[in-house]
């Protein structure tokens, strides 16, 4: 009988069948990862939303009569009972992708960690998304969303400051609900935010807006704890509280065709500042944005280039 060879294939160490260390259910794999999301300090809204996503994905294998447990899993199941079952339920896009991010971070963590040998997402790409038009307010929108808040109030200058700080910058409602007052840099005119992912960034405002916030910062004064906006009770306010008063101030002023959101205003912020020749790169920077495709899109839906490079082009027009 010929000698065994003492050193292990690849396949040995990770056999196909089993992991090398047990994660029995779905319930220790999340656990396991969310706590290795800790640990890496990734941030506690990214944590939510994996934690919220993960569960729907193992709630929806379980309604289907299936183990959830990562290792039953495979790409047919991620097919055909998850992908297919969601467009079956007339689930968005948006929410398929965000359960598929959600399960392939999940999987890839398995996969690193040594849990499983090959994640049942590495050869999946996500779904196709439709592109939509972007909704904006109009600027006789924004004329009349502005003049909403009654500024005879703390409340009101509060949310004029908060309203007008979205439209200047772009900034995501729970960025504004995060930023401190020793964020503000007032000598150079930036905010710092925390971004996604941990990426701070600096977001530049001008003489309006530094005037309006010297006087919301006046009024607010010395509290024991440094969060910028605060409710009458002197508490940091809430992302609720922020959509709230946005979509109360639309209904008050009669806005109608548009949603009045805070990520309106953001879609908002982008489509004038397209309109007005901002730099694509700067804008990438304030948005806050990972890659240049979202920054293309509003380029593509909002610049006035195209148009005017057409007239010049047009063989009609040009006969």
């Amino acid at each position: 009988m010929a000698r065994r060879k003492n050193e292990l294939t690849q396949e040995e160490l990770l056999p196909e069948h089993k992991p090398v260390y047990a994660v029995d259910d779905m319930d220790s794999a999340i656990d396991l990862f969310l706590r290795d999301g800790r640990i890496r300090n990734i941030s506690k809204y990214t944590l939510d939303f994996y934690r919220t996503e993960l569960g729907i994905f193992k709630r929806m294998l379980e309604r289907q009569g299936l183990d959830s447990a990562p290792s039953a899993i495979t790409e047919h199941i991620m097919k055909e009972n998850v992908i297919l079952r969601m467009m079956d339920e007339g689930q968005k896009e948006t929410s398929i992708n965000c359960l598929l991010r959600a399960a392939r971070a999940l999987f890839n963590f398995l996969v690193r960690e040594g849990h499983m040998q090959a994640s049942p997402m590495r050869k999946m790409k996500l779904i196709r998304q439709k592109k939509k038009a972007v909704p904006t307010f109009t600027k006789q929108q924004v004329h009349i969303l502005l003049a909403q808040p009654d500024t005879r109030t703390f409340i009101g200058v509060r949310d004029k400051t908060m309203l007008m700080l979205m439209l200047e910058t772009g900034i995501r409602v729970r960025e504004l609900t995060d930023v401190c007052l020793s964020d503000i840099e007032w000598k150079t005119g930036m905010i710092l935010v925390a971004g996604k992912n941990g990426k701070d960034r600096a977001l530049p405002f001008q003489a309006t807006m530094r005037q309006q916030l010297a006087k919301y910062v006046q009024l607010r004064g010395k509290l024991e704890h440094d969060s910028l906006f605060v409710t009458i009770d002197n508490t940091p306010i809430t992302r609720r509280q922020v959509q709230i008063q946005v979509a109360l101030y639309g209904r008050r002023g009669g806005i109608t065709g548009v949603r009045c959101s805070c990520h309106t205003l953001r879609h908002t912020f982008a489509k004038m500042s397209v309109q007005n020749k901002a730099n694509i790169f700067a804008l990438q920077a304030v948005l806050g944005h990972a890659s240049l495709d979202q920054v293309r899109t509003y380029v593509s839906l909002f610049s006035s280039e195209v148009k005017d490079d057409h007239r010049k082009f047009s063989p009609l027009e040009n006969l």
